[in-house]
Formats: C-alpha cells, sequence, structure tokens
C-alpha cells in the first residue's frame, strides 16, 4: 500500500489497482502473505498484463475533481453548442446528465431489421466500475439507459460484488439482447484478521423487447473464490476479459448458440482446473461456455487455447456453416514475439491451428502525452463474412516488415476453412510518422465490405487530441482506401478519467443486416468529462 494510508474496517479498496500500486516488498513463492504488498507482488509476479480491475475504482480525490470539471464542462457545452449545432450529426448515446467517465464500449446491432442497437460501458458513476446500457430502436436516432444487473457472491452469503468490467453485447434472431460482464470483489480489511476477497465471477443477463430491458437475475457463466485472510487465503483461479457472441447464421445446426469466452489466470504454483480446462501453474487459457439459447444453462467451461499458455484476448466469429472460430493472443514466447492464432470448435471441443494468423512487436504507443493502458490495443477485434474473419489490432511492427515508433492499425485476414492468412495495415497515413491508431475494431458487411473503427491522432501535429476514424475496404481487406474521422471533433483522450488512469481496452465496431455501420466511442468533446458518442457510417 502507500506508505502512511490509513483505512477502518471493511473499507472496499481497488486492491489489484496494479498500475498505480508500489511493490518493494520481496515477492513471497506462494501464500500466506504478510501484507497487501506482499500479495500485490505475487499477482504482478505471475500475471503477464493487469487485470481489469486495476481501473475498477476511480483513484482518491478523483469525484471532487469530476465535479470541478463538470462546472467547466458545463461553459464548455453551451459555447461548443452554439458555434458548431449546423455541423454536428454525432449523436449522445447516453442520457445521463453526470460527467462521470465511460469508458470501453461493447456494442450489438438486431440481426433482423438492424434498427436496434444496444451499446454498454464501463460506466464508474457509482465511482467504482459498473454496466450501464443504452438501447435504441430506431437505429441509434434516440437512446435510453438502463443498468445491468450486478453479480452476487456465494462465498459471502450472496453479497452484491462491489464491481464489474467488460461490457460485451449481442443479439438472437428472436429479439432478446443477452449482456455479459465479469464481476468481481475489491475488498481488503486493514483491521482483524486482514480479510480479502478477490472473488470473481462471469454472468450474463437476459434482455427482452428488442433490448430495451433484461433480466433482475443475472445468470452466472462461471465463478471462482479468491478470498480469506493473510494466512489463509485461497486464490487459485482469477477471471478476466470475457465477451460474447450468437450464432444467428441462417440454416446453421447450432442458431441461437450462446457463446461466452474469456481469459482464466492460474496463480497458483499448481495446475487449475476450470470445468474441463486444465490450466497450468502460473499461466493463463482461454475457455468457453455456451448456452443453447436465451434462457438456458451454460455448459462448462471448455479449453479453447490447447496446449498454449499465457494467453489472453479472444474473439469469436461464427462462419456460414455454423462453425465457431476463436482468435487470441499468444504471449509465450521469450523474444517478447505476440502470436495471434485460431481455435475452430468441432461439436466436442477445440482445435488448435497449427499456424499463428498473425505475429507482431508491441513496444509501445508514440505519444507521451496520455497515461492511460494501452496493452489492450494489440487484443484481436474480429468480424466475419462467410468463412472469411478479419481481426484487427495494433502493432509497431509485424514480424518481417519495418518497424515504427508509433501503433498502426492492421487487419489479419484469414481464410476460417484452410487457416491461411495474411496481414494488411490499414491507416494510410505515412508509415513511420510517430502516430497512433489504437483500439481497432473489425467488422464486415452482406456486401463484403470489411470496416475498421479506431482511434487517431494522425491530425494533431502535438499527438495529444485523437478523432474516431472509420476505414473502409472493397478488396476483401487488402487495402482501405476509404477512411475518415466519423467524430465531429478531436478531444483529448486523457481529458474524462483523473490521471489520465484509463480509457478502455477495447471499443466494438457493428454492422447489421441493413447494409449500415455503427461506430460508437468514448469521447471527452466537453473538455472535461468522458460520455459515449455514435455515428452511422453509410458509405
Amino acid at each position: 500500500m502507500t506508505p502512511g494510508m490509513r483505512c477502518t474496517s471493511a473499507v472496499l479498496i481497488g486492491l489489484v489497482l496494479l498500475s498505480q500500486v508500489a511493490v518493494t516488498q520481496t515477492t513471497p513463492t506462494k501464500p500466506p502473505f504478510r501484507d497487501i504488498d506482499s500479495f500485490v507482488a505475487y499477482v504482478n509476479a505471475h500475471i503477464r498484463a493487469p487485470f481489469d480491475r486495476d481501473s475498477a475504482r476511480l483513484p482518491s480525490g478523483a469525484q471532487s475533481a469530476i465535479l470541478a470539471n463538470a462546472a467547466k464542462a458545463k461553459a464548455v457545452r453551451a459555447t461548443a453548442a452554439a458555434s458548431t449545432a449546423a455541423a454536428t450529426h454525432n449523436i449522445k448515446v447516453n442520457q445521463d446528465r453526470n460527467p462521470w467517465p465511460k469508458a470501453e464500449v461493447g456494442a450489438a446491432v438486431d440481426p433482423v431489421t438492424g434498427k436496434n442497437y444496444v451499446v454498454m460501458t464501463n460506466d464508474f458513476r457509482e465511482n467504482y466500475d459498473y454496466q450501464f446500457y443504452h438501447s435504441s430502436t430506431d437505429a441509434g436516432s434516440t437512446w435510453h439507459d438502463d443498468a445491468m444487473v450486478g453479480g452476487f457472491d456465494p462465498v459471502s452469503g450472496g453479497i452484491p460484488l462491489t464491481f464489474q468490467s467488460d461490457p460485451g453485447v449481442a443479439f438472437d434472431s428472436a429479439g432478446h439482447s443477452v449482456l455479459s460482464t465479469i464481476t468481481g470483489n475489491l475488498i481488503f480489511d486493514f483491521t482483524g484478521d486482514g480479510y480479502i476477497n478477490q472473488d470473481t465471477e462471469i454472468e450474463v443477463a437476459e434482455g427482452f423487447a428488442n433490448g430495451t430491458y433484461t433480466s433482475l437475475i443475472p445468470m452466472v457463466v462461471d465463478f471462482q473464490q479468491c478470498s480469506g485472510t493473510f494466512l489463509n487465503f485461497v486464490c487459485p483461479i482469477q477471471l478476466d476479459k470475457p465477451l460474447i457472441t450468437i450464432d444467428n447464421v441462417p440454416g446453421s445446426p447450432n442458431k441461437g448458440t450462446i457463446y461466452v469466452y474469456y481469459t482464466v489466470f492460474c496463480v497458483q504454483n499448481a495446475p487449475c482446473k476450470d470445468g474441463s480446462a486444465t490450466i497450468p501453474a502460473f499461466s493463463s487459457s482461454i475457455v468457453e461456455s455456451h448456452a443453447a439459447g436465451a434462457g438456458l444453462p451454460f455448459s462448462v467451461p471448455k479449453l479453447v487455447s490447447g496446449w498454449h499458455a499465457q494467453e489472453q484476448f479472444s474473439s469469436l466469429v461464427i462462419d456460414s456453416h455454423g462453425t465457431p472460430h476463436m482468435f487470441y493472443d499468444d504471449f509465450s514466447l521469450l523474444s517478447g514475439v505476440v502470436r495471434m492464432f485460431e481455435s475452430t470448435y468441432n461439436g466436442t471441443s477445440w482445435k488448435l491451428g497449427a499456424a499463428p494468423v498473425a505475429s507482431f512487436n508491441f513496444n509501445g504507443m508514440a505519444s507521451l502525452n496520455w497515461g492511460f493502458r494501452n496493452s489492450g490495443t494489440i487484443a484481436p477485434g474480429c468480424g466475419i463474412h462467410g468463412d472469411t474473419a478479419y481481426c484487427a489490432f495494433s502493432a509497431n511492427q509485424i514480424v518481417g516488415g519495418p518497424a515504427e515508433s508509433g501503433v498502426s492499425a492492421y487487419v489479419a485476414v484469414v481464410n476460417t476453412l484452410t487457416g491461411a492468412s495474411s496481414v494488411h495495415r490499414v491507416n494510410n497515413d505515412t508509415f513511420g510518422n510517430s502516430k497512433d491508431h489504437f483500439f481497432p475494431w473489425a467488422t464486415a458487411k452482406a456486401d463484403g465490405s470489411v470496416y475498421v473503427g479506431f482511434y487517431d491522432d494522425r491530425n494533431d501535429p502535438f499527438n495529444t487530441n485523437v478523432e474516431y476514424f472509420v476505414a473502409k475496404s472493397t478488396d476483401g481487406g487488402s487495402t482501405f482506401s476509404a477512411q475518415s474521422a466519423v467524430s465531429d471533433v478531436a478531444f483529448n483522450p486523457c481529458t474524462g478519467f483523473p490521471g489520465c488512469g484509463f480509457f478502455g481496452d477495447y471499443t466494438q465496431l457493428v454492422s447489421g443486416p441493413d447494409g449500415v455501420v455503427h461506430a460508437a466511442w468514448s469521447d471527452t468533446r466537453d473538455g472535461a468529462s468522458m460520455q459515449i458518442y455514435s455515428q452511422a457510417v453509410t458509405w
């Protein structure tokens, strides 16, 4: 802990705020732990990248800073509205009027009409991170707000868990939306016996009436205990980064199946067991669980990533035959090269592809003006057309190619029938210009055109302000000749979260059967807060 910090009994603390905690003590090889620093050091030593809960709680003093900024934002908004009313065409998604940040965007459009659109974000209006979703039944012209139900911890007698993170949204063909998230505890009692609770749970909530409201009862996909005291602490597994996909392929034998997939971290010095999956000690794997339809129970988790270890960041697409394909990042090479692999489900188990579909280096972004975590920019954000998958990610260098200081957006084009793949640069500004293009996501329309959305600072000579860009390819992802900013104004991503601590890990781009691509992104255009804006892309 930070020296001099004092807390009373049962105060909730963001224990795994890994990026903010200074660890100075010797890392123990296994529990028990002497103090909070020992536990954080232990997790840091065995987890390759920080959990999402490292940003689940606003930092100390953030509430007063946000409220102070709100007054400034009010004046900025009034001036901006007067000067840009004629030109503005972006639509504000969240309809609340508070200045608390909304970072990381999950989105889905219904597969039948394309008119029903749901956007969900990490929302800090209650100080801790929770999932609030926003629904539209007119293709994003007007919006309503609601909150996803929270999880309940069986270890603590059904007490609500303290945070949610990682928004996931999907629609089926029968008018149901399904929301997914990780929920967990950040509890530490500094008095008494030093109780810790870091339990994690993957949960979903079924939505009704085209996503306009959701169930009050969460459905648990996976739960893992991580609780006890310093002297008797049980924490073999931590769950992280779930997303969700529904099979809406016409004629698919599994149409309506809901797939939830996520990372399992084994944080003990012996292999971990989760469902039918075995994860090596001090390692991480991708697992998947599915239900045959909305409201039905989920299967025990299955191992997706095979013999691989040190895996994170998964994205699932379903081909024209109804076969699921998972893409994820592998961090096992000592050289630091990140490899993206594909794994295919045969109805019984997941089969790992023999070779990576992309290999690349990530050394960080070029801009020195931002402090938020950016590791999520290397995650695959995938869409599919027919049997060709398109997975967007950012990198400083594709293995075998030239390197640059900034990160460019790339797309891996993968034939899901053969496994053949190629990688292409998305942003068309000058290579090596020290610009950053981050948090990309790909989607494909019925006509075969491919779109990638990403944040981009190419138009700011000071590498501070970004715009949300969308790029289009009409040649199967080989080139993206049409690309432009869809956000009306540029904005500083550091403005909305105190200390520039968090801007999310991904921003999903989605398309509907009506041929419209829907972009939604975190935006700080008022100069003081982080809100969500959207834009329909019809070109």
